[in-house]
């Protein structure tokens, strides 16, 4: 499992302090879950690609799969950095 720490880039603009779990790593895909407090921010945001500026340098466009009140459940792929959140 890959474990950090990351900065998911909204699609309103904000940025989001988030804890990453990825559970599986095959090439440059990955699958797994972004924790932090859902609840503070409107489903709307999370309904398109996301970027997630991890803490090892590495940039990952996601897609959320699935939303709890404490995380995102995503897959992606890992993307050259730096990217904007178009």
């Amino acid at each position: 499992m890959i474990t950090g720490h990351g900065r998911l880039k909204l699609r309103d603009g904000r940025g989001v302090e988030v804890a990453y779990q990825f559970a599986s790593e095959y090439d440059d895909r990955r699958a797994g879950n972004l924790l932090f407090d859902t609840t503070a921010y409107h489903d709307g945001l999370f309904c398109t690609r996301l970027i997630l500026d991890c803490d090892d340098g590495r940039c990952i466009a996601l897609v959320v799969m699935n939303r709890s009140d404490q995380h995102l459940a995503v897959a992606g792929r890992v993307l050259e950095c730096p990217v904007d959140a178009a």
